[in-house]
């Protein structure tokens, strides 16, 4: 199964629809153009997530920014290839 069967092509990311507090807006803001900025250098276009908490991930500028660092480590890892033993 490839990146793409895993990261389905849809566009659109879910953005928050619950305004944050105002300090905690504008991280949450730059979070958000960090995902998107993430998401069209991939060429991903729609993902899914959860959380574990009762707030909701896209209203969490750290769990934004940890879903935009797993998308580029994806992408980076299966740029470089397979990894591991090869086959024998």
């Amino acid at each position: 199964m490839g990146l793409r069967n895993i990261l389905s092509r849809r566009r659109k990311a879910t953005e928050p629809s619950v305004a944050a507090p105002a300090g905690e807006g504008v991280e949450l803001e730059a979070a958000w153009a960090e995902l998107r900025q993430t998401v069209d250098e991939s060429k991903v276009t729609s993902f899914r997530a959860c959380s574990r908490t009762e707030r909701s991930w896209a209203e969490d500028p750290e769990a934004v920014r940890q879903i935009a660092a797993t998308i580029r480590r994806i992408v980076n890892d299966t740029a470089d290839g397979p990894k591991g033993n090869p086959a024998r």
